[in-house]
């Protein structure tokens, strides 16, 4: 009779090797018959009699292969390879990576990490849950036990960065796989509105993000507590110390992100900067004397909290403000009455009805307690009631630019330059990103209303945070609109992207969709197309995903001079001269040129190329490489 090490899995994969268990199953490591390599397979637990608590189990191995297997060519996520069928139960083969450590065993093996390598670590891990929370997927249980430290190309320990067990997570609007009032994850990493009865969003990774990185830098989470009860209820009413052993700019990314209030929260892009900071090494660990960042500052919305230094001189980031006010409002109560959130939690606790440790959820050999599925209560908490200081303008932007709303991050619109093209201050009306607008908000900037020196910042912020963007585009126009002065609660400055002579088109950057229809000016190096002929001399270009078999590659762009037409110009001899030899030359390959005739005239002279195969069959999925 085999035994259990020698089972064969979907007559393929032959388990060598318990690696360990959690997140709703175990790990093995297996050898994959028919490639002859090593993989690491999860086995989805699922219980002999069907719990409704928690739902079909192997349909929610295979949502989690599903969700994963879409992060798959990200350098942060373990790579899934394949999900199937055995034993009425579904199994996970993903990358085995030998090893690999999870952050939680590394910081016991050898103590609370240098910020410089939390900072590291913290970047690589919002960079994988960023590439998930575009594609809607919320991953719900960020902790050290599931990021892991791997070798990388080169062998040295602890190189590589990756995000794994996507067990619990969830699509905003997605059917949820507990009962209602559910709360699924870790005692001491789940945020405050989770647990609360708010829905899961990308907020709440971050803030689970925040706790892993205070656990990484200091050895100890701020919320780890002797009970279970005393842990949950630390979430929702403590304001954590600041980590002392972090350095400035990473101290920073900690507190801003462990903001109770999700709407005080940092968001990805303005952690992910100080983040790359605090890498860097640019900040002592914490001691007298850490410099302190000047100016303005970056934001997805929120103020930057103050940063005081102490009597001895040593710079501390303070907790936000409008967070502190969230965990009073928790505690408050009249006389004689204790907070609602507590009263909820502590019946909670006192029923024995409120984790559900079913089938569903086990130990994960990490955190101390296992993962949780809590029954909230959500809690109403009144409104803040602005000061009577507080001073807003009708006008956020100034009466020239006309807006009477704050802009975000995504917005599109047209832009009325009244001293001339992208000079002046521009009236700035906002429109839909279907309509063809002239251009988008790429980021904002958080800061009080800018003085000159401030304005030099946030232009050199908005220039940061658009670099990359505007690296891809043609002749691309960056517009800074900083808020009028004389505002004590003044909106975000806006980073606007603009095109010379030619509108966006649509939205451009990480702010489109696979699988929409693009103009030419909306594409860059790297995205991938679809292109389909109408037969007039005409054609509709797809955003695809380059992981999938495409019709095209764009690779750059290159000038068209002179006067005439565009159907005069030779545009595909212009980019194979210019990147021919790099991209199609005894490949199989062609270059492509595109124009657009509609901006031609008004001096769009920019040909976009593109890389395509020579027998007009679908280049395979991947993204293609230069050949130097």
């Amino acid at each position: 009779m085999a035994t259990e090490r020698e089972r064969v899995i979907a007559g393929r994969y032959r388990l060598r090797q318990r690696l360990g268990a959690g997140g709703g199953g175990s790990v093995w490591l297996a050898e994959d018959d028919r490639l002859r390599a090593q993989v690491a397979v999860k086995e989805i637990d699922v219980p002999p009699a069907p719990d409704p608590a928690v739902g079909d189990l192997a349909d929610r191995g295979r949502n989690e292969a599903l969700k994963a297997a879409q992060l798959r060519e990200h350098p942060n996520v373990i790579t899934v390879y394949d999900v199937v069928e055995h034993d009425d139960r579904p199994w996970i083969v993903m990358e085995y990576l030998p090893g690999t450590r999870d952050l939680r065993a590394v910081v016991k093996e050898r103590g609370p990490l240098s910020s410089e390598e939390a900072a590291r670590i913290g970047a690589a891990a919002l960079d994988g849950l960023g590439a998930g929370h575009r594609l809607g997927i919320i991953h719900r249980d960020v902790k050290p036990s599931n990021i892991l430290l791997a070798p990388d190309h080169s062998g040295t320990a602890d190189g590589r960065v990756l995000l794994t067990d996507y067990g619990i997570s969830l699509r905003p609007r997605e059917t949820r796989v507990t009962q209602s009032g559910m709360v699924v994850g870790t005692p001491g990493y789940v945020a405050p509105e989770r647990l609360s009865g708010g829905e899961a969003t990308a907020d709440s990774d971050l803030f689970s993000l925040g706790v892993t990185l205070y656990y990484a830098v200091e050895g100890t989470g701020p919320f780890e507590r002797d009970t279970l009860d005393a842990a949950l209820l630390a979430v929702l009413t403590t304001e954590p110390s600041v980590p002392r052993r972090a350095s400035e700019p990473l101290g920073r990314v900690i507190m801003g992100l462990l903001a109770k209030n999700p709407q005080d929260r940092w968001g990805a892009e303005r952690a992910h900067e100080l983040l790359a900071e605090a890498a860097g090494g640019r900040g002592a660990d914490g001691g007298p004397g850490s410099p302190r960042r000047q100016g303005a500052t970056e934001s997805d919305g929120s103020g930057d909290p103050a940063v005081p230094a102490t009597a001895a001189g040593t710079a501390h980031p303070a907790v936000p403000a409008r967070a502190s006010a969230t965990a009073a409002r928790l505690l408050r109560g009249g006389p004689g009455r204790r907070a609602p959130v507590f009263l909820a939690l502590a019946a909670t606790l006192a029923g024995g009805a409120g984790f559900a440790l079913g089938a569903a959820v086990f130990g994960d050999g990490g955190e101390g307690t296992r993962p949780m599925e809590v029954r909230a209560k959500t809690v109403a908490t009144p409104s803040p009631t602005p000061s009577p200081t507080v001073t807003r303008s009708a006008y956020p932007y100034g009466r020239q630019a006309g807006l009477r709303d704050a802009l975000a991050a995504g917005q599109c619109v047209d832009a009325d330059w009244k001293d001339g093209a992208y000079q002046g201050r521009a009236g700035i009306n906002a429109v839909d990103c279907d309509d063809d607008p002239e251009g988008q908000v790429i980021a904002t900037v958080a800061g009080p209303a800018v003085s000159a020196s401030d304005g030099d910042a946030v232009r050199g912020a908005c220039a940061r945070r658009t670099a990359k963007l505007r690296a891809s585009m043609p002749d691309p126009v960056l517009y800074v609109l900083t808020p009028e002065k004389g505002q004590s609660e003044p909106p975000d400055s806006a980073c606007l992207l603009f095109l010379k002579n030619a509108t966006l088109g649509g939205p451009v950057g990480d702010f489109r969709k696979v699988g929409d229809e693009v103009f030419i000016t909306q594409l860059g190096a790297g995205d991938c197309i679809n292109s389909v002929e109408d037969g007039e001399g005409s054609s509709t270009e797809t955003l695809v995903s380059c992981d999938r078999p495409h019709d095209e590659q764009v690779v750059g762009w290159t000038w068209a001079s002179g006067e005439g037409s565009s159907d005069s110009v030779d545009t595909g001899s212009l980019c194979e001269e210019k990147y021919g030899v790099n991209w199609a030359r005894g490949q199989g390959h062609k270059m492509w040129g595109w124009t657009s005739s509609d901006e031609w005239d008004d001096g769009f002279r920019q040909v976009m190329c593109s890389v395509a195969r020579d027998d007009e069959k679908k280049l395979p999925g991947g993204v293609l490489k230069p050949a130097y």
